[in-house]
């Protein structure tokens, strides 16, 4: 233990002097760095800054260390030295652009006048900072709903253009009052609820309904604690806008380690080239770039845009980081305008008249939501809620309507509706296509994608025609939505005889033995299509592709399966053809007409690197008949 140390020992034992204290902590403690990072496009968004060294002071844990200050009659003034640390670090960061830096506040200085607010933004104009880059992060890992002066301390944050956090959300007091009450501009999801998400439906849903409500209420969300590639896939599959945690980067004191982007997560944009347009492109077309104020704008150059005429009736309005704070209404001003002397009231300065006492929170989505989301984000009574603000990187994009959105999903309903089979209702090609091309690049999941031909169905048709070969296709068709309906799995009509069925979060052993009933159950039933003759013999008597007579066996089908374990994706559409085509041929050669190949993560890699696809799959036989 170092002199420093020594001292510090002897004087907590001793006398327990503050100021002893003070100065040790101005000697041995640091802050780490950890980002926070876009899960759109891998740009860092901020900087978490987190307490090292507390074991210099005998201590187990950082809350440990402001624990003993307070103990100690000095946890304001151990607040402010670590501001100023942490602040100092921020500022060295050579390329931080717009990013922001994440305060944890202890919530016993809310008894401190002022609540050290004033001093931070002053710490933050020593480096030309402004209390806009600065995040004050309020834990649940404490109970807010007994602290009396939370809301003065959020509204005078807010009042200096602190952005406020709420941490550790879903764990310890956390409740939706404090959603109400403190209305934060982020969310961030405790890491509990973030391990191991691709393998738990329960903290999926979680996970899913804390994203839905917190860009309803116009925030953004943080997914904690994110260590794994499938974690994060999840992640940004059910919307969080940032993640941090060891898959991006342990918290580093040395600044040369901080970067700007980390491309390797930014999330694919796979080309699928597809006729189906994406919701993005969609979304695009249909947002309005209406301007925006400044949270710190004057009323008269509210009323000056009101005076423009604008096609919509409320202003967005964003921070000083380009963040959107939500909208001003046209009906409020107006209210204030039509009364005598109105126009005077708002402009006069004594009276608190500021902008942002008018501002309505507004949905708040990235442009690479889901358009599904989006929908479910305007399915409200509220009369204030024109729309949805639109953001990019986490910065003002554009306004999207309510109007917008109905539009946008008509085209979808209408193009998927071109797309659907006439006669099964089932989705077509074009779609089966999307999906295999979209999941494929996933990996959160084991996926399995199942080509499925009806046997013999040609003779069939040209024998009992083409009414009854339409009711075989029916009754088919029946079958695979009875059975995707349970597993939540998409069935499609590729078109003539052949059909398919996605899968997720199944083996292949379970996935072939489902298709093996699937094609018993097919075959039993389709007997009774035919006559008692030929249900007798078991085959029919017709002419092949050839105008050759021979025996055909009765109605039956085959199965290819492409399944791929979760941890694997695959970019290379060409490849997912291939091996395809190659696994529907060998089906119809397969002694039980099911066969299935896996992909492993080492063999898709050479594949794709390769082109190669009959190297970039095992081929399973797994026993489905009488004898196993």
């Amino acid at each position: 233990m170092n002199a420093i140390n020594q001292e510090w020992t002897g004087a907590l034992r001793l006398d327990r002097n503050p100021q002893i204290f003070l100065t040790n902590a101005a000697a041995v403690l640091d802050y780490a760095l950890q980002p926070i990072v876009d899960t759109h496009t891998g740009d860092v968004y901020g900087y978490e800054a987190l307490l090292r060294n507390v074991d210099q002071l005998d201590c187990a844990t950082p809350g440990a260390v402001f624990d003993l200050a307070h103990d100690l009659g000095c946890l304001a003034p151990l607040e402010l030295l670590l501001r100023r640390m942490a602040i100092e670090k921020y500022a060295g960061i050579r390329e931080r652009k717009a990013t922001r830096l994440f305060l944890n506040v202890d919530l016993r200085l809310l008894e401190t006048p002022g609540f050290l607010l004033q001093d931070t933004a002053t710490l933050l104009s020593q480096h030309r900072l402004a209390p806009s880059s600065v995040c004050l992060e309020i834990s649940e890992t404490n109970d807010t709903s007994t602290l009396s002066r939370l809301g003065d301390f959020v509204g005078k944050a807010r009042a200096l253009d602190f952005a406020i956090a709420i941490d550790d959300f879903g764990k310890g007091y956390s409740q939706l009052k404090s959603l109400y009450d403190i209305e934060p501009d982020i969310l961030k999801v405790d890491r509990f609820f973030v391990q191991a998400i691709q393998n738990d439906a329960r903290k999926r849903l979680l996970v899913t309904s804390m994203v839905d409500l917190a860009h309803v209420l116009g925030m953004r969300v943080v997914a904690e604690g994110v260590e794994t590639e499938a974690e994060l896939a999840v992640c940004r599959q059910i919307g969080c806008d940032l993640f941090q945690g060891y898959l991006v980067s342990r918290p580093f004191t040395c600044l040369d380690e901080a970067r700007p982007r980390y491309e390797q997560f930014a999330a694919t944009q796979a080309s699928h080239h597809r006729s189906l347009k994406s919701d993005e492109q969609l979304i695009r077309r249909e947002i309005r770039p209406l301007v925006a104020l400044r949270d710190t704008a004057r009323m008269d150059d509210v009323l000056a845009l009101l005076r423009a005429g604008r096609a919509h009736p409320f202003i967005p309005v964003i921070n000083a980081a380009g963040e959107p704070r939500g909208l001003i209404q046209e009906s409020d001003i107006k209210n204030l305008i039509y009364l005598p002397f109105g126009q005077d009231l708002l402009r006069n300065k004594s009276v608190n008249n500021q902008l942002r006492n008018f501002l309505h929170r507004c949905p708040v989505a990235d442009l690479h939501s889901r358009l599904d989301h989006l929908i479910g984000m305007t399915a409200t009574d509220d009369d204030k809620t024109a729309g949805v603000i639109i953001t990019k990187n986490g910065k003002y994009y554009g306004f999207l309507t309510t109007s917008s959105l109905l539009k946008i999903a008509n085209e979808i309903r209408m193009r998927a509706a071109e797309d659907q089979n006439p006669l099964t209702k089932l989705p077509g090609n074009l779609s089966v296509t999307a999906f295999v091309f979209e999941e494929a690049s996933a990996s959160a999941a084991d996926r399995s994608f199942c080509y499925i031909d009806l046997d013999n169905f040609k003779p069939f048709n040209d024998t009992y025609g083409f009414r009854t070969g339409d009711r075989a296709l029916l009754l088919f068709s029946e079958l695979i939505k009875r059975l995707a309906g349970p597993s939540r799995a998409f069935a499609g009509h590729v078109g003539g005889d052949d059909f398919f069925i996605g899968l997720k979060n199944r083996d292949v052993a379970a996935v072939v033995q489902m298709m093996a009933g699937l094609r018993d159950e097919f075959r039993h039933q389709a007997e009774s299509f035919y006559d008692a003759e030929h249900r007798e013999t078991g085959f029919i008597t017709a002419r092949d592709r050839s105008g050759l007579e021979r025996r055909f066996p009765l109605l039956s089908c085959s199965v290819a399966i492409l399944h791929l374990p979760q941890g694997v994706a695959i970019e290379n559409h060409d490849l997912l053809v291939r091996q395809i085509a190659r696994l529907k041929t060998d089906a119809k050669a397969a002694p039980d007409g099911v066969i299935a190949a896996t992909f492993g993560p080492s063999l898709a890699d050479a594949a794709t690197e390769s082109g190669v696809a009959e190297k970039a799959a095992r081929t399973v036989r797994i026993c489905t008949g009488p004898a196993c």
